[in-house]
């Protein structure tokens, strides 16, 4: 008989293949670790996003006994969240990209050196939720091909690099690197791939959970932007 999971990372599925990836180890046979991930594009509705991860933490069995977040504060879509009674563990970041370059400071550092970069991750690309995904899957039917190609320029239109961060969390990640490529093309970006890391990930799943890197909501109170803010 299989083990019940004691903790419950509820995610993004943009972090799937780096949670994957580390879920292949032999830690995971003491730990117990459950992952629910849900759809990318939920940054795209923040005003959604909080009902549809408050459904997903209120799901979760009381046999859990931590529960995380594969969030940041992600456009302020998970402000208003309760905690259960376990609480919820949340990583100290603004957004994902953090998680993908093993920090807040390195982003922060990348920020100011550049900031009109858009990056891609292993998970955006494989959803199709790039830039060029995005159009043909959501724009394209909507609103015919020329001008689908109009709007989504308009809005990368303030980028000057399109970056794809390689995390190795894959096993061949050439068709994700052209796809990164192709996207830079098509919008006229520079390219760059960079070395990403699955540190921010290890912490994700194993902890510690220390103050310095996660957010931490008590039974009963309800998650606001202060914590994200005052770093």
């Amino acid at each position: 008989m299989s083990k019940q999971p004691t903790k419950m990372i509820i995610a993004c599925r943009s972090l799937k293949p780096e949670i994957d990836a580390l879920l292949t180890g032999d830690r995971t046979a003491d730990e117990q670790i459950a992952v629910a991930y849900l759809d990318q594009n939920l940054h795209r509705t923040p005003g959604a996003m909080p009902g549809i991860l408050q459904a997903a933490v209120d799901d979760v069995p009381d046999t859990v006994s931590t529960i995380v977040l594969g969030y940041g504060l992600c456009s302020n879509g998970i402000v208003g969240v309760m905690a259960p009674r376990q609480g919820l563990v949340i990583p100290r970041v603004h957004d994902c990209i953090a998680l993908f370059l093993g920090s807040r400071e390195a982003y922060h550092t990348a920020f100011q050196k550049r900031a009109g970069t858009y990056y891609l991750t292993p998970g955006w690309i494989a959803e199709q939720k790039d830039p060029i995904g995005f159009m043909e899957n959501d724009y394209v039917p909507r609103l015919g091909r020329e001008e689908a190609a109009w709007g989504a320029k308009e809005e990368l239109k303030h980028y000057s690099h399109i970056i794809f961060i390689n995390t190795e969390a894959v096993d061949d990640p050439a068709p994700l690197r052209e796809r990164a490529r192709e996207n830079a093309r098509f919008f006229d970006k520079q390219y760059e791939e960079i070395q990403g890391t699955r540190d921010y990930f290890q912490k994700l799943l194993f902890g510690p959970y220390d103050e310095a890197n996660f957010v931490h909501i008590p039974h009963g109170q309800k998650v606001t932007q202060k914590p994200f803010l005052d770093m």
